[in-house]
């Protein structure tokens, strides 16, 4: 013994319910894009522990939803780093402030005095990969051969 049961439909209604339907699944997963922006700290060698003292300030901000990325920017000159500091700054300073955040990185230029950074080759070279440039923008003739 077998039973049919047979539902009647009609096709002009099918097609709008299954449209609904599909609709919805897509409906529900839609977000609000915010704007990204990016935040510059800026920082010099007079007054490096505004910014690096206090670690929870880059903190706050890269914990920002709408922040894609914290430059930490150099400005003024940096020649009275020898590479006795230019190692002890990056060891103390500068791997904890990019180690607090995937969004935090470095981004223009240290004027160290000529040839200090070839010196602590480990540190000029992490320096760098984070994004800052050493001596970019520092004349050749003052350099002495």
């Amino acid at each position: 013994m077998q039973f049919k049961q047979v539902v009647p439909y009609k096709l002009k209604r099918l097609i709008p319910m299954l449209g609904i339907a599909g609709a919805s699944l897509f409906l529900g997963g839609c977000e609000k894009n915010e704007p990204q922006r990016d935040v510059e700290l800026f920082f010099a060698n007079d007054n490096i522990w505004e910014i690096f003292e206090n670690p929870s300030i880059i903190q706050e901000i890269a914990d920002q939803p709408d922040v894609r990325t914290v430059y930490l920017i150099p400005t003024g000159g940096w020649d009275n780093f020898w590479a006795s500091n230019i190692s002890r700054f990056t060891k103390t300073t500068l791997r904890p402030a990019i180690d607090i955040s995937p969004k935090v990185r470095g981004k223009g230029d240290f004027d160290f005095y000529p040839g200090q950074a070839s010196k602590v080759p480990e540190d000029s070279l992490w320096i760098t990969q984070q994004g800052w440039t050493i001596n970019k923008y520092r004349p050749l003739s003052d350099y002495q051969y």
